[in-house]
C-alpha cells in the first residue's frame, strides 16, 4: 500500500512540474551593462508571491494557465513591469529568455505615468512558443524616451 501511494505521489509531482515554463532574463542598464541588486516582485494575478533581489540574471518557473507580472525595481531607476500570460501555454514549451533594460531616472522628470507594462509576453499557438509583442515594446520605449527627454505629444 505504501509503495502504491509513493508511486502516485511521484507521478503527481512529475505532472505538476511539467505544467510549468521557465522565464529568465538578463538585467541591463542603458549601456547594456549587467545590473546588480535589482528587486523583482513577482505577482500571480494581482497577488505578490515573491520579492527577490537578483544580480545580472533572474529565473522563474511559472505555472501554466495564469497571468503574471514581473516588477523590476532599483533605486534611481524607473520601475519596469512585464506582463506574462501562460494561458494556452504548452507543457512542452521551451524556456523563454529575454533582456530587460532599466532606465535611469532623470532629474525633474515625472515618471509616474510609466507604470504600465513595458513588455507583454504570451503563448502563440500558431508558433507553438512564448513570444513577446515587439511592436508594443518598441512603442512603449519610444514613449518613455520622449517623456524622459521632455518631448510632449
Amino acid at each position: 500500500m505504501k509503495k502504491i501511494l509513493l508511486t502516485i505521489l511521484i507521478l503527481s509531482s512529475c505532472c505538476i512540474l511539467k505544467a510549468q515554463v521557465n522565464f529568465s532574463g538578463y538585467l541591463v542598464d542603458e549601456e547594456n551593462k549587467g545590473m546588480k541588486d535589482v528587486t523583482i516582485n513577482l505577482y500571480e494575478e494581482n497577488n505578490l508571491i515573491s520579492s527577490t533581489k537578483w544580480s545580472k540574471k533572474f529565473s522563474y518557473d511559472l505555472k501554466l494557465q495564469s497571468y503574471y507580472t514581473l516588477e523590476l525595481v532599483k533605486e534611481d531607476f524607473i520601475p519596469k513591469r512585464i506582463a506574462i500570460s501562460t494561458f494556452e501555454g504548452d507543457k512542452g514549451a521551451e524556456p523563454f529568455m529575454f533582456v530587460m533594460e532599466l532606465i535611469k531616472k532623470r532629474p525633474g522628470v515625472d515618471d509616474s505615468e510609466m507604470d504600465f507594462p513595458s513588455a507583454i509576453i504570451e503563448y502563440k499557438k500558431n508558433k507553438g512558443e512564448f513570444n513577446f509583442n515587439s511592436d508594443y515594446s518598441r512603442s512603449i520605449k519610444r514613449e518613455q524616451e520622449a517623456a524622459l527627454n521632455g518631448v510632449v505629444d
